[in-house]
């Protein structure tokens, strides 16, 4: 007989309604079916992002408090990695700070990038890859 692991999860209240509310839109019969999923989603994307290759064109999206110590680490891995950035766009939201990085280079070193912001305390990182035909 196949033993199946189960795993617990503590989510806040809204995240939970915010699931369940686009779990039972989408049509999943059940919370487990919904979250295994994600996380096949999950692990694929990363995996996807780990195997790239050659020079790629992509977008680093960040969103973070204006607060210096903050601003002062992103733009310590901005300075080192400054070669791959092309153009920055930003917006300051209350007191929240949201850029938009295009960046330009090998696959490699735009993960490493991205992987220094994503370590990064307190901000929210997410990646895209532009692709132009």
């Amino acid at each position: 007989m196949l033993v199946v692991p189960i795993i617990s999860l503590q989510i806040d209240d809204d995240l939970l309604n915010r699931f369940n509310k686009i779990k039972n839109k989408i049509g999943y019969s059940s919370k487990s079916k919904a979250l295994r999923d994600c996380i096949v989603e999950f692990i694929g994307n990363y995996e996807k992002f780990q195997e790239l290759k050659g020079i790629r064109i992509m977008t680093i999206n960040l969103i973070y408090s204006l607060e210096t110590g903050i601003i002062n680490l992103t733009m310590e891995v901005y300075e080192k990695f400054r070669s791959l950035i092309k153009t920055t766009i930003d917006w300051r939201i209350a007191d929240k700070k949201i850029e938009i990085l295009l960046v330009i280079g090998e696959a490699e070193k735009i993960r490493d990038f991205y992987n220094e912001l994503s370590r990064i305390k307190d901000v929210t990182c997410s990646i895209q890859e532009l692709i132009i035909e």
